[in-house]
């Protein structure tokens, strides 16, 4: 929501949307307040820190996607709006579908679509707080000053910047999007980081100057009402301060772990999704007395079932796209639907539209004339075909889950192509399906199975797991050269992947015995693995092995005796046996 003008109104006889309940509980955020000692109890008792993937699904499902389409039927449902927003309805939708399709074949510009996202949602969920807090006050006939607007206003920009801050400082608990895997060449966020020297500062007069508005602002509103009139605005700010505010302070201290569940994007999502579908709804019912609150939520479900699910089916790698679901694409059609829901809820909310202030502020309650409501549209064909294709995509999700439980609980190569072609069929073919399966016929002794969706993985889009996969595969065919190769591209798209630089060390050493290749390259591994795991039994073992081949037994004494003090109990015996097989040696 945006902001209000000041628009002078007389007492109202209704001060509430849906109900005392229903705005307290979902426009006010008291739901989410209450929410908050369960959580703590939670994450204390069983050490939960983050939501399991199915809440996470089931809240972008029946919350999130929603609230887009409320968005989309606020605009393009009727005429008038259409006609009315056709700059942001047609153009600026037009730019964005043009940006998405862009991104899905550049990574640089896919980049910039998630960080646009990232950057602006602290600054759209702030709006929407404060053009509710201001409703709910006008609501009440308080006559809200300039000076004392400005106050409001400005803290809640406050907060926006400093969550915008510490995104940018790398606190990814703010962010809610879909998960990209952790490899180069994938769309990232362009961080935008200041020095700490120069950040904390910064952060710290923000924080102060956000408290002495709301101070201010709070001293200004006390004397002209009583704290009833004050409180669904007292509660939005409290939830404002929690969902950016709090969170933004606590990770800049690195104190954010044990209430994550609290401060966790995809929670706060989910009480700002349903607040948005609050309003909506209501704004719906009394804009035309025809529509009711459960239909209205009905098609902003299908709505926005459609507008999330739909353009994945066109942008996936075997059509127009060249980046699969899980590489990117998720978070790039992610960014673009909330950027255009950004871009239009601008447009529509904004409290000194003359409908949208009669509807919010003055509130015509019964006093509609059903005899100058509008006729209903005719649904001529476009409109039937676009609907009907709405309501056929509510059977993408459904098919996806079904051919994910299949996939996992497949028992033959045969059930799982064809889940997987299915899949493939809803731009859902992920490298990390392929993977899974790659590792589950790996164990069941299926090698060529299991080559094959290694292989498909990196098809799709190259990984360090993919490759390192594959390479133990052909090691264990003693395909030393093939595995050597696996295992080097691997470590080139992740460097930091232990198991990889192990088994190119054991490459490097089966390669060089044969080949009289030097082992410089296999010590320089084997030492990368143990600087990135001390820890690591087989490369203190192997590293003191070929050091005492090269006759340097003092060396291969020292990296053993090293180890020692850091491995696993259950590691100790073997190195203790060649630690005291070294010191027994003659020496060279």
């Amino acid at each position: 929501m945006a902001s209000s003008s000041p628009l002078a109104t007389s007492p109202l006889s209704e001060r509430w949307l849906l109900g005392r309940k229903a705005d307290l509980f979902i426009g006010c955020g008291l739901a989410y307040l209450l929410s908050i000692p369960v959580l703590v109890g939670l994450s204390l008792t069983t050490g939960v820190q983050a939501f399991p993937g199915a809440i996470v699904v089931l809240v972008a499902l029946f919350i999130n996607a929603p609230h887009y389409g409320a968005t989309i039927l606020r605009v393009y449902d009727d005429r008038e709006d259409r006609r009315k927003y056709k700059f942001f309805a047609v153009h600026a939708t037009l730019g964005l579908v043009a940006l998405l399709i862009a991104s899905s074949r550049n990574i640089w510009i896919g980049s910039l679509l998630v960080t646009a996202y990232v950057t602006w949602s602290p600054w759209h969920f702030s709006g929407q707080n404060y053009g509710l807090m201001m409703m709910f006050l006008r609501r009440r006939g308080l006559e809200i000053d300039a000076t004392t607007k400005r106050l409001i206003y400005t803290s809640f920009v406050l907060s926006a910047v400093l969550a915008i801050m510490a995104i940018h400082a790398g606190n990814e608990a703010l962010i809610f999007a879909p998960a990209t895997l952790h490899v180069a060449n994938v769309p990232t966020l362009l961080q935008l980081s200041l020095p700490s020297d120069i950040a904390l500062p910064i952060r710290s007069l923000t924080f102060l100057v956000y408290l002495g508005c709301l101070g201010a602002a709070a001293a200004r509103l006390w004397p002209q009402t009583d704290a009833r009139d004050l409180l669904p605005a007292f509660l939005l700010v409290i939830n404002q301060a929690l969902w950016f505010t709090v969170p933004a302070i606590l990770a800049s201290w690195g104190a954010l772990t044990a209430t994550s569940l609290i401060f966790a994007a995809v929670w706060v999502n989910a009480a700002h999704s349903a607040q948005y579908l609050w309003v909506t709804a209501y704004y719906a019912r009394r804009s035309d007395e025809r529509t009711s609150v459960k239909s209205f939520l009905l098609r902003s479900f299908v709505a926005g079932t459609a507008v999330t699910s739909l353009p994945s089916l066109v942008l996936a790698p075997h059509l127009i796209g060249n980046i699969p679901w899980d590489a990117g694409l998720a978070a790039m059609l992610f960014s673009a639907v909330n950027l255009h829901h950004f871009v239009l809820d601008g447009a529509i909310w904004k409290l000194r539209d003359g409908r949208v202030a009669r509807v919010l502020l003055r509130d015509p309650g019964r006093d509609f004339d059903e005899a100058n409501l509008p006729p209903p549209s005719r649904l001529r064909w476009p409109r039937r075909l676009i609907w009907a294709l709405a309501t056929c995509s509510l059977l993408i999700p459904v098919l996806i889950i079904i051919q994910t439980n299949l996939i996992r609980f497949a028992t033959n190569a045969e059930q799982a192509d064809r889940a997987v072609q299915i899949l493939r069929w809803m731009g859902r073919e992920t490298t990390g399906v392929h993977v899974n399966l790659g590792d589950r016929f790996a164990a069941a002794g299926n090698r060529p199975e299991a080559v094959r969706h290694y292989r498909r993985s990196i098809e799709l889009f190259p990984t360090g797991q993919a490759w390192a996969a594959l390479g133990f595969q052909h090691r264990a065919q003693l395909d030393w050269e093939a595995a050597l190769g696996a295992f080097e591209a691997a470590i080139k798209l992740s460097p930091n992947l232990v198991g990889a630089e192990f088994r190119r060390a054991e490459a490097l050493l089966a390669i060089g015995a044969a080949a009289s290749v030097s082992r410089a390259e296999a010590i320089a591994s084997l030492e990368r693995v143990l600087e990135m795991e001390p820890g690591h039994a087989g490369a203190a073992m192997l590293l003191a092995r070929v050091q005492s081949e090269n006759g340097e037994i003092d060396h291969a004494i020292l990296t053993l005796e090293t180890s020692l003090a850091v491995v696993a109990p259950s590691n100790r015996n073997a190195i203790r046996a060649q630690l005291g097989a070294l010191r027994r040696a003659p020496p060279l």
